[in-house]
């Protein structure tokens, strides 16, 4: 007997200032059905899910629960009808005890008080209801990735969630930990509990889900049961066009090794496992990976933020064993543009012209004084050299468009000529046009002889502009490609998530 379903999509439809995000989104979900919602960045993967959970209202479409058509106004009117959405940044209270945590919200109080006895109690009724187990009276802030996901699991089944979803789960969990939580999912949903799981991880979609729905740029392209198609279906429904070849990059004359990089590891997540590669003069190196699989880590420690991480990073002549801080990673010759440009790597509220200038106070500075003129020389020529398009080079950066602040930090970076160029995500947030004039700019750099590393979560992006490309899953280069073309993407995907 066919399930009536808990939750139904009709028709769902969601736009940003005339840009749709969402387009005419129809789909089931029934009790204990594991449902897999795929697409790549920017698919609408998250607009759904927070459309279901209550935090932001469709333009057009209906949601229902139970086939009774429902309109939340807020997460806690969602959550009330047995929704429970966790996100991938956990959110928690971490100098709160994990007992305190999974009854936040909803104490157990006896006129009008409650104590840390019976909160425990109540959590310990809670997590065996859920089947598993916690150090309840432990902080937050002490327990694993893995935990901090069980307590907000055990958030959701104290409130009674009969929908949860789950994004990107164990983009940072180590294998172990993501066997564990598979595990659980299943037990949720042997109890009724319908999920949502959305995931870029296609080996773990195929082991755990019943169902799949793929999105691109906002279409619904696929609804099916896991056993009618295969990863290779999922990916050409990601994709969206017929895999071509040909390289949209001719081919650079690549010199010796510059960054040569020897049995990089970590033990923490996400971890590193003997990762070697090396990256020419006048190459572009691209590495691509999901979320957790150790990509972004590669970037963050070569640009001095895992201090923990240890290997043998070799650039021309200077030899380290460890990049413990930011400064170190310039004093070595790499210049690293951050994937987060408005945290770590602009003051927003600087003009353009002291946005350049702030990494390389060294070569306009002296006897302690900025020398404004050469501050104004430099800065008018990278400005012109990168194209920003502005009112003028004093404007404040926080003014400027994505793309353009995108400009703004990787010309910052280009002043001092260091040796080689890390960039991570170097046209995260940026339209069609600023994408193209960034990688117009890298290319130029390229052809003059710059060693680059680009670290994308964009496949598009690593292909057509990479000349060689590696594939990173669980913290180990599993995959190398020789002057990737557009083909080569159905297989840069199926490594990055553990297809064989």
């Amino acid at each position: 007997m066919t399930l009536t379903p808990v939750l139904s999509i009709r028709n769902l439809e969601k736009s940003y200032a005339n840009n749709p995000v969402l387009a005419d989104i129809s789909f089931d979900l029934r009790p204990g059905e594991i449902a897999a919602l795929l697409g790549e960045n920017g698919a609408g993967k998250s607009t759904l899910a927070k459309i279901i959970a209550g935090s932001i209202r469709p333009d057009a479409g209906t949601v229902l629960i139970d086939g009774h058509s429902v309109d939340f106004g807020s997460p806690r009117e969602a959550l009330a009808m047995g929704i429970a959405f966790i996100p991938q940044e956990l959110v928690y209270v971490p100098e709160l005890s994990v007992a305190e945590n999974i009854t936040l919200g909803s104490p157990p109080a006896r006129a009008g008080f409650t104590s840390q006895r019976r909160m425990t109690a109540l959590a310990e009724q809670l997590i065996e209801k859920a089947g598993f187990e916690l150090p309840l009276r432990a902080k937050m802030s002490s327990l694993s990735l893995a935990q901090r996901q069980l307590v907000e699991i055990a958030k959701a089944v104290s409130r009674n969630a009969r929908i949860i979803i789950l994004d990107e789960p164990t983009a940072a969990l180590e294998a172990e930990d993501s066997r564990q939580l598979h595990q659980l999912v299943s037990q949720l949903a042997s109890r009724g509990v319908a999920i949502i799981y959305i995931s870029h991880r296609l080996d773990e979609v195929f082991k755990t889900c019943d169902t799949i729905h793929v999105l691109r740029n906002g279409d619904l392209v696929r609804s099916s049961a896991v056993s009618e198609v295969t990863p290779a279906d999922v990916i050409a429904d990601m994709l969206g066009h017929q895999l071509k070849t040909g390289r949209s990059v001719a081919a650079r004359s690549i010199g010796a090794a510059v960054l040569r990089v020897e049995n990089l590891h970590r033990s923490t997540a996400p971890t590193l496992d003997a990762v070697q590669f090396t990256v020419g003069r006048g190459e572009i190196l691209g590495v691509y990976g999901l979320r957790g699989s150790g990509a972004d880590t590669v970037a963050e420690t070569l640009g001095g933020l895992h201090p923990d991480a240890a290997g043998v990073i070799s650039i021309g002549s200077m030899r380290t064993t460890a990049i413990r801080t930011a400064r170190k990673s310039w004093d070595l010759g790499i210049a690293y543009v951050p994937a987060d440009r408005k945290s770590q790597g602009l003051v927003l509220i600087d003009t353009i012209s002291r946005s350049f200038s702030l990494p390389n106070l060294a070569s306009i500075t002296r006897f302690g004084f900025i020398h404004w003129y050469k501050e104004r020389l430099l800065a008018r020529e990278l400005y012109e050299r990168v194209r920003i398009k502005s009112r003028s080079i004093h404007q404040v950066v926080g003014e400027l468009s994505g793309g353009n602040q995108q400009k703004v930090l990787v010309g910052s970076r280009l002043l001092a000529n260091q040796t080689v160029l890390v960039l991570h995500e170097p046209t995260r947030g940026v339209d069609v046009g600023a994408r193209q004039e960034i990688h117009d700019l890298l290319e130029e750099l390229a052809d003059t002889g710059t060693a680059e590393l680009v670290v994308t979560s964009d496949i598009e992006e690593a292909v057509k502009l990479c000349d060689r490309l590696l594939i990173i899953h669980h913290g180990r280069i599993v995959l190398e490609i020789n002057d990737p073309s557009l083909a080569d993407q159905a297989e840069a995907i199926q490594a990055a998530g553990g297809i064989s």
